[in-house]
């Protein structure tokens, strides 16, 4: 382009190329007389995506591969006022722990790697494969979900490794980054036919090695506006849960039920850990489909691992099977609680 010409940009559009969706910038380009217009692609561009998931076909919806579709379990206790745990994790021992409750409780669960749990398990693939192995020698109903993720390249890692929903976290961006970021993760799942999963409002704290800053409540009107304009799946919301800790001040359940009257579609709770049963079933009353739970379960692990060695310092393997244990027995409880779907 030289020093000649005039640019002059437009609003950012959509487009199809190929398998892919891309934003663009249109600019009108001035050449002497003539007005050439142009496309050049914006940021996010939507990353490649494997041809097995551009077919709508997930990797794991064969016989080999167990795990199922987390979209109908959410949108079921949506519909009957009853919440599914996520459950986020770390290791295989954790893995094992938590399809074994839902075993033994004959409940759903979503097994959640953030980007932490991720980097300790060996990355997607990795995770992908422990959850499917650990769930195909167990009768439970086991989904697999990536949560916290903020670049779409690591959606798209997702959904080609066989997870089978994404969150895409852009709640630290303003209103509107936060709103083209979700709408072009929409068009990226859309492929794959896969729920996605948003955070607005800023849920603080620190979870599973994940520090996240200060709170933000989730504001209704915008929720309403967000979900209109992204065609999100299932909002997380900030009503004075923290991740790692005590709520706020407790559950804001005005707030909640403010926010449930402007979306219609299911609520997510991150930072469970730090609720009391009544906040947690106050939140289930008013919309919420979905509770996360790490903090927790890596505490009882993390306990569970020191207790062991203390008496037992050369024991490892031993320490492992507590950890399990421990895990287990957490994630049970929750599942036996009212509430549960």
């Amino acid at each position: 382009m030289t020093q000649h010409q005039h640019v002059e940009c437009v609003e950012p559009t959509v487009q199809r190329h190929g398998h892919q969706l891309v934003v663009f910038q249109r600019a009108e380009v001035k050449r002497s007389a003539r007005t050439v217009h142009q496309c050049a692609p914006l940021q996010p561009r939507l990353p490649e995506i494997s041809g097995a998931a551009r077919a709508g076909r997930r990797l794991w919806d064969t016989a080999s591969m167990p795990l199922v579709d987390p979209g109908p379990i959410i949108a079921q206790a949506h519909e009957r006022g009853l919440a599914v745990i996520g459950a986020n994790v770390s290791t295989i021992q954790m893995v094992r722990g938590v399809v074994r409750a839902a075993e033994d409780a004959q409940r759903p669960v979503l097994i959640q790697f953030n980007r932490s749990g991720l980097s300790l398990i060996g990355g997607v693939d990795v995770a992908a494969v422990v959850v499917k192995s650990v769930a195909e020698h167990s009768e439970a109903e086991i989904a697999l979900h990536l949560d916290h993720a903020d670049t779409l390249d690591e959606l798209s890692a997702a959904i080609n490794a066989g997870f089978g929903s994404v969150m895409i976290d852009g709640s630290t961006l303003s209103f509107d980054q936060h709103l083209t970021l979700a709408q072009s993760a929409k068009g990226l799942v859309t492929w794959s036919r896969l729920p996605l999963e948003a955070e607005l409002g800023h849920v603080a704290g620190d979870e599973a090695g994940v520090t996240i800053g200060d709170a933000s409540w989730t504001d209704p009107d915008e929720a309403a506006r967000f979900v209109e304009a992204t065609g999100v799946d299932w909002l997380a919301v900030a009503v004075g849960n923290t991740h790692g800790g005590p709520a706020v001040g407790g559950l804001q359940a005005e707030r909640l039920r403010a926010i449930r009257d402007a979306v219609s579609i299911p609520l997510v709770l991150h930072g469970a850990s730090g609720l009391t049963e009544d906040e947690i079933q106050a939140a289930v009353n008013l919309g919420v489909a979905k509770i996360n739970v790490g903090t927790a379960l890596h505490q009882a692990a993390a306990s569970a691992m020191g207790e062991w060695l203390a008496g037992h310092p050369s024991d490892l393997r031993g320490a492992l099977s507590l950890a399990e244990k421990r895990v287990n027995e957490s994630v049970l409880a929750l599942l036996n609680a009212p509430w549960a779907k």
